[in-house]
């Protein structure tokens, strides 16, 4: 199994799995056993939301098949769901235009959806946790490719211009412009993100809980309008085996 994130070895990608899967282990015993212990429960389902997401992500940066992505992803949707259902006085609200790290990582999940066919119920279930409708044009755009008989409000504008305009204009570009924008759009996409909280993390001590860089947004939107992606698929944080898993599976 060789790694596909070429910043860190195989046996730093073995040693960080193995300790997120220590943590939701340790927390998901201790709510079954105590959960009176914690003042905080939707903190607590926040985190094992959160770690189950950074599982996912190091397994597929470790080089673990494909086909288990589906099933770690409706373990990760499954964890938020009963986050927000904890989260009555609303303290976790994750709302885009707090910061960038909030709306990427919510980008991130509706192209995985995409990426590994997630039912349409499935996505339902997704937008009712990450709410935030009508925000932002380029998130409503997707997940109006995605689930096109959803009503939405609609979003008059993109809150993070800097670093998604060239993705949101490839939308509706010529196959010519698209490629272009596309590759613009990757070959900043990492500095533009300076301001997330994963920026940099695998300059942190022994890795510093680094689980991987991956654009998934730009192979979410390539499936969903149809854009060919040969002339970036080869371009740093571009998941391109995933993507060629979206077009040939159902």
């Amino acid at each position: 199994m060789t790694p596909r994130e070429p910043l860190m070895s195989a046996a730093y990608f073995d040693k960080h799995l193995a300790f997120v899967e220590k943590t939701i282990v340790e927390y998901e015993d201790d709510l079954r056993h105590d959960p009176a212990q914690f003042t905080d429960l939707a903190g607590v389902y926040f985190t094992i939301f959160q770690h189950r997401l950074f599982l996912l992500i190091s397994r597929y940066s470790r080089g673990y098949p494909l086909e288990g992505m589906q099933a770690d992803f409706l373990t990760v949707l499954s964890a938020w769901e009963q986050q927000r259902i904890t989260d009555k006085e609303g303290r976790y609200p994750d709302d885009f235009r707090m910061d960038i790290s909030s709306y990427t990582q919510a980008m991130w999940l509706v192209a995985l959806a995409q990426l590994l066919h997630t039912a349409p119920t499935g996505i339902s279930r997704l937008l009712a946790c990450i709410q935030n409708e009508g925000k932002d044009v380029l998130f409503e755009r997707l997940v109006a490719r995605m689930v096109p008989d959803v009503m939405r409000k609609p979003a008059k504008k993109l809150l993070y211009p800097k670093a998604y305009q060239p993705l949101y204009d490839a939308l509706d570009a010529s196959a010519d412009e698209q490629s272009t924008l596309m590759q613009q759009f990757l070959k900043n996409w990492y500095k533009r993100m300076s301001s997330a909280d994963w920026y940099d993390a695998h300059k942190g001590p022994e890795g510093g809980g680094f689980d991987g860089y991956w654009c998934w947004e730009a192979a979410g939107v390539a499936h969903a309008f149809g854009i060919d992606d040969s002339s970036f698929r080869d371009l740093p944080y571009y998941p391109k085996d995933l993507a060629d898993f979206a077009r040939t599976t159902t």
